[in-house]
């Protein structure tokens, strides 16, 4: 049974919305804007492109988890130059929406084409947010492994949790824990009335009592009941959020609450943590990622506390590291691209996997603007998601090493949210080759790198660069094409296409 807000009331909340008041956003330490939306950015004028498949093309299921790219049935081949993270699975998008009146027609043939999709991803692990969050019971979870087990697919699993406030999952709605596993304000006091809750923004659903991970025994009990759920639900692998930061977990409204020893102490706790937490897990064949390095905090993470972070967990899942309005970060004499590059060569010389997540919805408006996922669906159209699919591909080939580096891309979606999608580009399918050298700087926002059989760019700027191969002579294999970048764009050529060279320029 559906219900229709009436007219009125929707005219009402319409008009208290448009009434609220705006915040401001100041840039920060030369950064851009707080905001790099698709409008800013002048991407409309890719609103009437051809499309290249016809929609019949696509099930309703592929249309909802992948509206905006190729079909999945175009990725004909294992690709291990770009390596690509699948992340959401068919079955348990289907049963929601069924439970929402509206089942979805496509049948057994839609999961297998999702499946073959997913056989070709280069990437071993599977990670879907929407049904591994660590709890005892997790029946999503369960069918989703059963539809991977029937399809022969053999992936390790990543589930999700957080360690540094009670989320109600990991230990449950009524977890019963002892009272001083809890942080309170006064510190001494011992009533639930006194816990102190870390709360999110208004965009993400994120809340709950801290954990006083000052304390041993509490820190034991989170690793052990971690390991416990993996066991039980045959977890390969676990992702903790909030994991990588410099004074907290993001919680400004905690700050004159606290402890006046947590901020000093928290990240040695922290640290104290992931390690017993590691050890646990490395014992029992289990592996640990980390989260929380690139978000929204490249102005207070260094690089020297990114490698301890790495040295005691297997690898980080990156979010949003490639970011048009950082472009101007600089600080120390080390610009935006250089703390990128640091990032990524201290995590290939420790020999760590790196999860990059890569998502457009950044460019549709920030959290803090937009309250709602699925909102950025409106705002977007194939034409943009294509064009900002191909600019952050290339962005991650600029630092890209295979051997241990993966890119989860993800894009706005009609349902539920970002997670639920299931974005493929054919660009994923280009066989570069080996990187025959790192990346080279043209000028301070554009960038270029050569593999083996192809040249990948990045445009960096909002207008169109003709690139001269003088600038860079020397610096490649083979000389670089005479061509034009399109603004905020990344483009790679294939060598097999280049068809002349003049004066060692190569043209298309």
């Amino acid at each position: 049974m559906s219900f229709k807000v009436p007219l009125f009331v929707d005219q009402a909340i319409r008009f208290v919305r448009r009434n609220l008041p705006k915040r401001k956003f100041q840039p920060r330490d030369g950064i851009e804007s707080e905001s790099c939306s698709a409008k800013m950015l002048k991407l409309s004028r890719f609103k009437n492109g051809v499309a290249i498949h016809r929609p019949e093309d696509k099930s309703e299921q592929e249309q909802l988890l992948n509206p905006f790219g190729d079909p999945w049935i175009t990725r004909e081949a294992h690709n291990p130059f770009i390596p690509t993270m699948t992340g959401s699975l068919i079955a348990f998008l289907n049963s929601k929406v069924g439970k929402m009146g509206t089942p979805l027609r496509g049948g057994p043939e839609v999961t297998h084409a999702y499946t073959r999709y997913s056989g070709y991803s280069p990437s071993n692990y599977h990670y879907d947010e929407s049904v591994c969050k660590l709890t005892m019971k997790m029946p999503a979870f369960e069918k989703m492994r059963e539809v991977f087990k029937r399809k022969g697919l053999n992936k390790r699993f990543i589930g999700y949790a957080v360690l540094n406030y009670d989320d109600g999952y990991l230990f449950g709605p009524n977890a019963g824990l002892p009272e001083e596993y809890y942080v309170h304000n006064p510190d001494e006091s011992l009533e639930p009335k006194h816990r102190l809750k870390f709360v999110e923004g208004p965009a993400l659903d994120a809340e709950g009592c801290v954990f006083d991970i000052r304390r041993p025994e509490v820190r034991t009990a989170l690793c052990n009941r971690v390991l416990e759920i993996m066991k039980t639900n045959e977890i390969d692998a676990v992702l903790i959020d909030y994991a990588v930061r410099r004074y907290g977990f993001g919680a400004p409204s905690l700050i004159f609450d606290m402890p006046k020893d947590w901020f000093p102490n928290f990240q040695e706790n922290q640290i104290l943590l992931f390690r017993e937490l590691h050890a646990l897990l490395k014992a029992n064949g289990k592996t640990l990622f980390l989260n929380g390095t690139m978000l929204d905090s490249i102005l207070v993470t260094e690089p020297q506390l990114v490698r301890q972070y790495l040295k005691i967990s297997d690898g980080m899942f990156w979010e949003q590291p490639f970011r048009w309005e950082w472009r101007n970060y600089e600080r120390d004499g080390i610009d935006y691209y250089d703390r990128l590059q640091q990032f990524f060569d201290n995590s290939h010389i420790m020999k760590k996997q790196l999860i990059v997540k890569s998502g457009t919805y950044r460019f549709h408006g920030t959290e803090d603007k937009i309250s709602g996922w699925t909102k950025r669906f409106e705002m977007t159209d194939a034409g943009i998601e294509r064009h900002l699919a191909e600019y952050l591909t290339c962005f991650f080939m600029l630092y890209a090493n295979r051997h241990f580096d993966v890119l989860f891309h993800t894009h706005p979606a009609k349902f539920f949210d970002i997670y639920t999608s299931e974005a493929y580009f054919d660009i994923w399918s280009k066989r570069v080759g080996q990187g025959v050298t790192k990346r080279v700087r043209y000028s301070k926002h554009v960038h270029m790198r050569e593999f083996d059989e192809a040249f990948v760019f990045v445009n960096n700027t909002l207008d169109p660069v003709e690139l001269d191969p003088s600038v860079v002579e020397g610096e490649f294999l083979r000389p670089i094409p005479a061509i034009t970048l399109e603004p905020l764009s990344g483009k790679i050529v294939m060598k097999d296409e280049l068809t002349a060279f003049e004066g060692g320029a190569a043209t298309n």
